[in-house]
């Protein structure tokens, strides 16, 4: 347990900073390059503690997998999916995406492996998913309510399913494609609302057969196989929404990101922002990628509150504290409907930002179907703060207190390691004391 003290004086944001490279991507590009035949490399990989678990559980199923931790590569021989029988239960720590990941490509495989997994996940249960993969014909036995520890065996005999989705949930989705993937038949995921999407982009990039429409995913069976590829993985927009955040909000600011990832299915805050009246500036834009990307130029500007809908709200499930943090200095009120399937999936860390942001003075209202944010709150510090182990939340309250004079401490900061190890030293290198 860590504690960070803030700075008693209000900064701007200047200069250039490029950040790690995109987690949710290269969680999947380690999964595709361990599962394909032949030689995966990968580029601009970022050695974050929740990537560090992912390739620790791939090398144990049988991959190698070589990084060079200065130049940000990796290389991965892959298994060509004949996974490794272990005598020992699989860690996953509490990497939350890595267990639904994993329960879909464990389904395809016959041998038994026991997943277990930190408090967090432990207390998590996954149910849904878990009755979803058994239909398609894996076991899957918990000590207690669908939660870790999870004995799996999975069949080599998979049949695919049709899945009305009932919660707009991207790791769900990602599980039956993976499953899906190695079946026997057509796994169809009738979409409710569309969510990230790189899963699928990743899968047809290795040689999957992914068919995806608005209303419909359809995962036709891999009987070929997937061949290793090559990939350079864009900057993380959720590590960079922390800069945008910070720039747009902090007068006298003007800050440029190279090389940001832009899918469509990510940048809902940028999407957020661009309705609060921010004026944000796109430069080289690329789409000719695996993920397009672009360099992004933030100046500091007055926003307005704004509403925004439940169709918006799976592009912005990482970045609800900081565009909370966001409308409480806007003039106006913004509203969020639309959050019930968020708060199904991450209902503590909405009542932790609320708690938190409370104690800096911002009060916000948070239901199981909205949450309600008035403008032009000002920062008043009251107690200090903890990050709750939630590496969002950690980074946003470091965001919060770049915007006032009032010194505070920010408990368990040690939590940004999960996506972001250099984020405070990175965060120094482009503030301006005013």
């Amino acid at each position: 347990m860590f504690d960070f003290n803030t700075q008693p004086r209000k900064f701007s944001f200047q200069g250039e900073i490029t950040v790690p490279g995109d987690k949710s991507i290269a969680h999947r590009a380690i999964i595709f390059g361990a599962l394909a035949n032949g030689v995966t490399q990968i580029s601009n990989f970022m050695y974050a503690d929740d990537l560090a678990v992912t390739v620790r559980v791939f090398r144990e199923l049988g991959a190698k997998i070589h990084t060079e931790i200065s130049n940000k590569d990796m290389i991965i021989k892959g298994i060509n999916h004949q996974l490794k029988p272990l005598d020992h239960p699989i860690q996953i720590d509490n990497v939350g995406t890595l267990r639904s990941l994993l329960y879909g490509v464990l389904a395809s495989s016959p041998n038994q492996y026991e997943v277990i997994g930190g408090d967090y996940l432990q207390k998590r249960p996954t149910s849904h998913l878990v009755n979803l993969l058994q239909e398609m014909g894996a076991s899957y036995q918990a000590t207690t309510k669908n939660a870790l520890p999870m004995k799996i065996t999975g069949s080599n005999d998979l049949q695919g399913i049709t899945y009305h989705q009932d919660i707009s949930n991207a790791q769900i989705k990602s599980s039956l494609v993976l499953a899906g993937i190695y079946a026997n038949s057509d796994t169809r995921i009738i979409r409710k609302l569309p969510t990230r999407n790189h899963t699928e982009v990743l899968a047809n990039y290795f040689g999957a057969d992914v068919d995806v429409k608005p209303d419909i995913i359809v995962v036709h069976p891999n009987h070929g196989q997937l061949e290793g590829q090559s990939l350079t993985v864009p900057g993380d927009f959720s590590s960079a929404a922390m800069y945008i955040v910070g720039a747009l909000l902090s007068e006298g600011s003007e800050i440029t990101l190279p090389r940001v990832g832009l899918n469509t299915t990510r940048i809902g805050l940028l999407n957020v922002a661009k309705q609060m009246g921010a004026h944000i500036f796109l430069n080289q834009h690329s789409i000719n990628s695996v993920e397009p990307f672009g360099d992004l130029i933030i100046k500091s500007q007055k926003l307005h509150g704004t509403t925004i809908s439940a169709q918006q709200v799976p592009f912005i499930i990482d970045e609800i504290p900081l565009i909370a943090l966001m409308a409480s200095q806007a003039k106006g009120q913004t509203v969020i409907d639309g959050i019930h399937d968020v708060y199904l999936q991450i209902s503590d860390r909405l009542i932790n930002m609320r708690t938190e942001l409370a104690k800096l003075g911002i009060i916000m209202q948070v239901h199981e179907d909205q949450i309600v944010i008035d403008g032009d709150q000002e920062i008043k510090v009251k107690d200090d703060v903890d990050s709750h182990n939630d590496h969002r939340i950690a980074m946003m309250l470091c965001i919060a207190s770049i915007l006032t004079d009032t010194p505070f401490k920010i408990k368990n900061i040690e939590a940004i390691d999960v996506s972001y190890p250099g984020f405070i030293a990175d965060l120094n290198k482009v503030l301006v004391a005013k």
